[in-house]
């Protein structure tokens, strides 16, 4: 792979590149992120040849919108695509002195409603043009409309209403101007892109950590058929939170929290492969999701240049055939799942 690739977003004329800058864990999903590093670290991408940058609203409670604003503002506008999304509002704190922020390491100081509607959307969006100081974004996703966040099936199908009832005609409405060129929902567990796709015509899903070497099943139950409506996929969380990249060292990270027993024997299996192949563990699992012609891109995160350059040269290392078909042969990935030469059916 090289940074210059670039793929069609569904059936808009939006071209991505096949990979990306993902800035949750600059707006502190881990750890408090200072703000030199945070610079030096979208520096390291720019400097690389990363073109492509994903924020929201609820990285950091607008931490990571301002940072992504602050390293981009003065690129040419038309020298990267910059994606966010829409489904939170941030509003200064009712009570000030008694505030916690959730979820979030130093992040800023903002109350978050989670809400669907027209008018919420409207308003995420001219919120995030402000917060990025740049004004014009290329895609727009739903965001984490899920089980993870509304695990009650009522509340869940009330937030499905207020897209239905209005906000997907305000996606609709930023769309057909021209405002962004593509629509989407982000992803984090299986069975949501059918459920999007029965209400609305989306361009692409921001599928994150539900397609990587550590799990395929999505690929036939959701990806496919979303690519016979048109829609694209982007992957996130190649590395399911991390153990991807560290390997199966003790204390590695898989989704947000410590791996179970399972996922580390796992890891050192497919870890095992790739050292047979001289082929680094990270390096396979960025490159994997792009094998598949429905991925359009790659979004990784990083807290430091190193990570960046590193990151860099794993998406752009050589991986022989057999690795993939040592996988296959394993059941490490499922029979069916592209594997090959990225992109190839």
């Amino acid at each position: 792979m090289t940074l210059d690739q670039r793929r069609r977003i569904g059936q808009t004329e939006l071209e991505v590149p096949v990979l990306g800058l993902g800035t949750a864990p600059l707006g502190g999903i881990y750890a408090k992120i200072d703000e030199a590093e945070a610079r030096a670290t979208f520096q390291a991408a720019w400097d690389g040849g990363v073109r492509f940058f994903d924020t929201a609203p609820w990285y950091g409670l607008g931490q990571a919108e301002h940072r992504t604003g602050r390293a981009l503002f003065d690129r040419p506008r038309d020298s990267y695509v910059l994606t966010t999304k829409v489904g939170r509002l941030l509003h200064r704190p009712r009570d000030r002195a008694a505030f916690a922020p959730p979820a979030w390491e130093a992040p800023l100081q903002f109350e978050v409603e989670h809400v669907f509607t027209y008018d919420a959307i409207m308003r995420s969006y001219e919120d995030s043009l402000q917060r990025l100081g740049i004004n014009k974004v290329d895609m727009l996703y739903i965001h984490d409309l899920d089980r993870g966040y509304f695990p009650d099936e009522a509340a869940l199908t009330a937030k499905f209403r207020e897209l239905d009832s209005s906000g997907y005609r305000a996606l609709e409405e930023l769309r057909a101007a021209g405002e962004v060129a593509a629509i989407g929902a982000g992803i984090n567990e299986r069975g949501m892109m059918t459920r999007f796709l029965e209400a609305a015509q989306l361009d692409v899903f921001f599928v994150a950590s539900r397609f990587t070497l550590l799990e395929q099943a999505i690929y036939f139950e959701e990806i496919l058929p979303a690519a016979k409506t048109g829609a694209s996929v982007v992957v996130g969380g190649a590395f399911s939170s991390g153990i991807l990249a560290t390997g199966e060292a003790e204390g590695g990270k898989y989704e947000y929290g410590t791996a179970p027993q399972e996922i580390v024997d796992k890891v050192a299996r497919l870890n095992a492969i790739t050292r047979d192949h001289g082929v680094d563990l990270p390096a396979a699992a960025l490159q994997f999701p792009l094998m598949a012609p429905e991925v359009s891109s790659v979004v990784f995160g990083a807290v430091t240049p190193e990570e960046v350059r590193a990151n860099i040269a794993h998406a752009a290392a050589p991986i022989p055939d057999g690795l993939w078909s040592d996988f296959v042969s394993a059941g490490l990935i499922a029979e069916g799942v592209p594997v090959g030469p990225p992109g190839a059916a």
